[in-house]
C-alpha cells in the first residue's frame, strides 16, 4: 500500500522521456558551467540498433523490462567499470550509490571541487549500474551535460529518468543495459563523458 501510494504521489512529477527541450533552454546550460553544445562524448555515438526497451510502469525504481542480457555481458559492462575506475582514479571514489541507496557508483572525489550544480543537486553521484538481484537489469542511471543528453536520447541509447527536471536534474538520464560486446564499448564511452562532465576532468578544447 505504502508503494501503491508513493507512486501515486509521484504521478504528476513524472518526466517526458524523451523531450529534448531542456538541452537548449539557456538557463538549464548555464546550470552546467558549459557553452551550448559543449560535448563530453570523445567521438559520435553511432544509432542504436532496434528499438527501444520497454520500461516499467513504476514511476520508481526505474527499470528497462525487455532486451534483458545475461551474465557475460554483465561482466563485460562489469569490466569496464572497472577500468573507468581506474582510469579517473585521481577524480572519482566508487562508493554505494547515494541516491539508489544500495549499489556501487561513480561519485566525484571527495578532494576534487563540484563543477557545477547538476555534480551538487545529486550529492556527487556521476553514475551507477543496476546490478544485482531483485531490480537488477544491468542498465545505468548517470548524468551529462546538456548535448550529451540530446546525443544519447536521439540516438536511443538512453532516455530521461522519471522524475528529471523535478526531484532529479533535467540532466540525469537512464542508459539502457548493452547488448552486444560492441554495445559495451558504446556504453563505456557514454559513462566516460558522464565522469569527465561531472568531475571536471577536462575541458573539451583540451582534448585531442
Amino acid at each position: 500500500m505504502i508503494g501503491y501510494l508513493t507512486q501515486l504521489c509521484l504521478g504528476p512529477l513524472r518526466a517526458d522521456p524523451f523531450t529534448l527541450l531542456p538541452y537548449d533552454n539557456p538557463d538549464e546550460i548555464a546550470k552546467c558551467g558549459h557553452e551550448v553544445g559543449t560535448s563530453f562524448l570523445h567521438e559520435e555515438l553511432p544509432e542504436r540498433e532496434g528499438p527501444r526497451p520497454e520500461v516499467s510502469a513504476w514511476i520508481a525504481p526505474h527499470r528497462q523490462i525487455t532486451q534483458l542480457t545475461g551474465d557475460d555481458m554483465h561482466k563485460l559492462l562489469a569490466q569496464s567499470m572497472e577500468e573507468l575506475a581506474t582510469k579517473y582514479a585521481s577524480h572519482t571514489v566508487v562508493r554505494t550509490s547515494v541516491l539508489e541507496k544500495s549499489g556501487d557508483a561513480f561519485l566525484v572525489a571527495d578532494s576534487v571541487a563540484t563543477p557545477h550544480s547538476i555534480a551538487k543537486s545529486t550529492k556527487r553521484e556521476i553514475a551507477h549500474v543496476h546490478a544485482g538481484t531483485g531490480s537488477g537489469d544491468y542498465s545505468l542511471h548517470m548524468s551529462l551535460s546538456p548535448a550529451d543528453c540530446k546525443e544519447v536520447i536521439s540516438k536511443k541509447w538512453g532516455e530521461r529518468m522519471t522524475l528529471a527536471g523535478t526531484l532529479v536534474p533535467h540532466e540525469y538520464l537512464m542508459v539502457y543495459t548493452p547488448r552486444t560486446k560492441e554495445e559495451v564499448e558504446v556504453v563505456k564511452t557514454i559513462v566516460s563523458a558522464a565522469i569527465e562532465f561531472m568531475a571536471g576532468v577536462q575541458k573539451p578544447s583540451d582534448k585531442e
